[in-house]
């Protein structure tokens, strides 16, 4: 497969925000899913690593329900680690300057795992180039995505992520694209190996 989702739940709106949880999906456009990836991260490890709470974004898990917050206080795992762990499972689905990495908005996800990994000693498995925003092929394609039907929690990031997928299946086919011949497309040969940056 070519494209993976990603989604977080944090403490803030902005890079250097604490990580809550991080979720992928590994997927293709013509709506297959593969390996799944999920973690809820200790807190307490992202304050050590200098990353910061937003009281304000505090107040509004206080809001959600009993539930999503339940979930999120399970088997939290240390940043150090869940960064090691989810560089190597990115790694590990296929060649990883050649995935496709979503999320839903540019300048969320991406950029504060970015700041969230590189805190950690560590750093993105994925190329620059490669990233990919939902809300703007939702606009190109004029999908307006609370009209989608959503299964599982909101603010989940793994449902998130399930969900994100569904509205990109769609998008794309309202936007006419052939899917067979996109997958064609990219099928090129496996770039040179990359050295494990938490070696």
């Amino acid at each position: 497969m070519h494209h993976v989702m990603l989604d977080l739940e944090t403490f803030g709106v902005r890079p250097g925000s604490v990580i809550r949880s991080i979720a992928a999906v590994e997927f293709e456009v013509d709506g297959r899913t593969g390996d799944r990836f999920y973690r809820n991260v200790d807190r307490r490890s992202c304050e050590i690593a200098g990353l910061t709470i937003d009281p304000e974004t505090v107040a509004w898990w206080r809001t959600q329900p009993a539930e999503v917050e339940a979930l999120l206080r399970k088997d939290p795992r240390p940043l150090v680690e869940v960064a090691r762990d989810f560089y190597k499972w990115f790694n590990g689905i296929g060649p990883a300057n050649r995935m496709r990495l979503w999320s839903h908005g540019a300048s969320f996800d991406g950029p504060l795992w970015q700041a969230a990994a590189e805190a950690a000693g560590g750093a993105v498995p994925w190329a620059h180039w490669n990233t990919r925003d939902t809300r703007t092929l939702f606009d190109l394609a004029m999908l307006d995505i609370r009209e989608m039907q959503r299964d599982g929690k909101a603010h989940s990031a793994l449902d998130d992520c399930l969900f994100q997928i569904k509205c990109v299946v769609a998008a794309y086919q309202r936007i006419s694209v052939d899917t067979k011949a996109y997958l064609h497309g990219i099928q090129r040969k496996p770039p040179p190996e990359e050295e494990d940056v938490f070696a």
